[in-house]
């Protein structure tokens, strides 16, 4: 039955990539019944990441040099349930502005299927977007095209961010993990499945602390501080790394090899991405497009090394619905698995189970990345947003919605700079962390 509904799963992204909207059954579970877009869990991204301390690591969500940095935040593409959070349900081709409270920060952000978070420099989470499980977790279950604070527990204090096709999570100070939304596969890791429109507790083992999260659509992922990958919910599809195939309601451990520390997490589709201090891009799950990008279109229930060029030193990763990005120490891209609508930035439409190189514009460097439903965004050195791939939405954010296969750039407004972005595997949208630029 597992091989079923991941087959079933597979085609309904692929689906919703290309902007097909269907009545479907409920065995693709969370996937299906929200209609979910397709791109990622926030991915890290940082110059220079061997140099960058682990607990700092979990705050560097997809941001570039001033990482450090908050400022007000844009969205662009789909907004059918008001995602974009600007107040609206019309679909935009260009950045428009979230409408934060009065005098908030935001710091951190994170896509879901058809939601947003954001993390504000108090520590406290916005959301707005599709509420039909609970995923903005403020009591309720009612959509908002504006951002309403998540109920966190009082005191509680959030240093990272992750949304999911129908939930969202947040990691603490204190190293622990809250879940909210959908919980049909044990995606919250609170020990069952039943679904909460407030954050739950993820029952971590004992001394366990979390300083990264990522999600998908229905299944999450987590980084412990001493370089350990955990993994709960579906997984069908072996994304949980753990050499099995049946879901998991509570936190398991994903099987690295022998002595690895993880660095950096990114969850795609159906498949789960890991850095590693060694500086070995690792992959496990799907990988009926080659987005394992180990050579094969063989799927795997325990990690794989990626391919890499040979010399290359990885420094972040991104993971989309069915293609994986990397960013080098040299301010390139490399991209990997489906390619359909030119997600890869190669020039082509031709798949690949191995990287290639992006085709970035001649003397860019990129200092953050992220990927989502058949498009691919990166942060440049400059402030600049770079996109390619899917554009039926706008999510290219170039003013049109024309595919395309090699990066375009966003249309940010006047006097603005970008400082960090958001995008994921189950979403049609994107999100920005914008700052006035510099003179």
């Amino acid at each position: 039955m597992a091989g079923v509904q991941d087959r079933v799963q597979a085609s309904q992204a692929s689906a919703r990539i290309s902007g097909v909207r269907k009545a479907t059954p409920r065995v693709a579970a969370s996937i299906v019944l929200t209609a979910l877009s397709t791109l990622t869990a926030l991915t890290l991204a940082i110059t220079q990441f061997t140099a960058v301390p682990a607990a700092a690591a979990a705050n560097l969500s997809a941001r570039g040099p001033a990482a450090a940095s908050s400022g007000s935040a844009v969205a662009w593409g789909d907004n059918h349930n008001g995602q974009l959070g600007d107040g609206t349900v019309i679909d935009r081709n260009r950045p428009v502005k979230v409408l934060l409270p009065t005098g908030t920060a935001v710091t951190a952000l994170a896509t879901g299927g058809k939601h947003s978070l954001a993390l504000t420099s108090a520590g406290t989470v916005l959301a707005w977007g599709s509420n039909h499980f609970g995923q903005l977790g403020n009591g309720s279950t009612v959509d908002s095209p504006t951002p309403v604070q998540v109920a966190m527990p009082n005191g509680t204090v959030v240093t990272a961010i992750a949304a999911g096709g129908s939930h969202s999570l947040a990691v603490t100070a204190a190293g622990q993990v809250f879940a909210w939304g959908d919980n049909e596969y044990g995606q919250l890791g609170d020990g069952t499945t039943v679904a909460s429109d407030i954050p739950v507790r993820v029952r971590l083992a004992k001394g366990i602390k979390v300083i990264a999260v990522r999600a998908s659509y229905n299944y999450s992922v987590a980084l412990t501080a001493v370089g350990h990958v955990l993994t709960w919910g579906y997984n069908g599809s072996g994304q949980l790394g753990n050499g099995f195939h049946t879901a998991s309601e509570i936190p398991t451990r994903v099987r690295l090899p022998k002595g690895t520390i993880v660095r950096a997490i990114a969850s795609g589709g159906f498949d789960g991405l890991a850095l590693t201090r060694s500086g070995r891009v690792l992959a496990w799950g799907d990988n009926r497009y080659g987005q394992l990008g180990d050579g094969t279109r063989r799927s795997s229930d325990v990690p794989v090394r990626v391919r890499l060029p040979v010399g290359t030193k990885v420094v972040a990763l991104g993971g989309g619905s069915q293609h994986s990005l990397a960013l080098t120490s040299t301010g390139k891209v490399l991209a990997w698995g489906w390619n359909r609508f030119g997600q890869l930035g190669d020039g082509t439409s031709r798949g690949s189970d191995v990287p290639v190189h992006v085709r970035l514009p001649s003397g860019v460097r990129v200092t953050a990345l992220s990927a989502g439903g058949g498009f691919s965004v990166a942060l440049t050195s400059t402030g600049q947003i770079l996109t390619w791939g899917h554009n039926e939405f706008g999510q290219l954010g170039d003013g049109g919605t024309a595919s395309s296969q090699r990066p375009v750039k966003v249309s940010l407004p006047a006097g603005l700079s970008a400082v960090a972005l958001a995008a994921g595997p189950t979403t049609r949208h994107n999100l920005a962390v914008v700052s006035p630029a510099a003179p």
